[in-house]
């Protein structure tokens, strides 16, 4: 796969705005009055973009020269016992077209 860099960070800034709006909202849903079961899955879904947010974090300071290859998470686990894996893959893989 071959982007341009700039075409790539802006990419990644816009989902990183996304994802940032969708913690907001999140966070004051869970605030309201909610079921159990409503909490639980508006806390799952908020673990989930908690991680989708720091894998594209590391993304872009992985692009920036801010991160190596081999400070980038391996492997993520948003709650305790799911697994998901990391952005190394992805980012090992990735060509720049200057």
């Amino acid at each position: 796969m071959e982007i341009k860099r700039a075409e790539y960070i802006s990419n990644q800034s816009k989902e990183l705005v996304r994802l940032s709006r969708k913690r907001k909202n999140l966070h004051d849903r869970m605030h309201k009055e909610l079921s159990e079961k409503q909490f639980q899955n508006v806390t799952a879904d908020l673990d989930h973009t908690m991680m989708e947010i720091s894998k594209t974090c590391e993304r872009i300071g992985f692009v920036l020269g801010h991160l190596t290859l081999f400070e980038l998470i391996e492997e993520y686990r948003p709650n305790g016992w799911q697994t998901y894996q990391g952005v190394r893959d992805e980012m090992r893989n990735i060509k720049f077209d200057y």
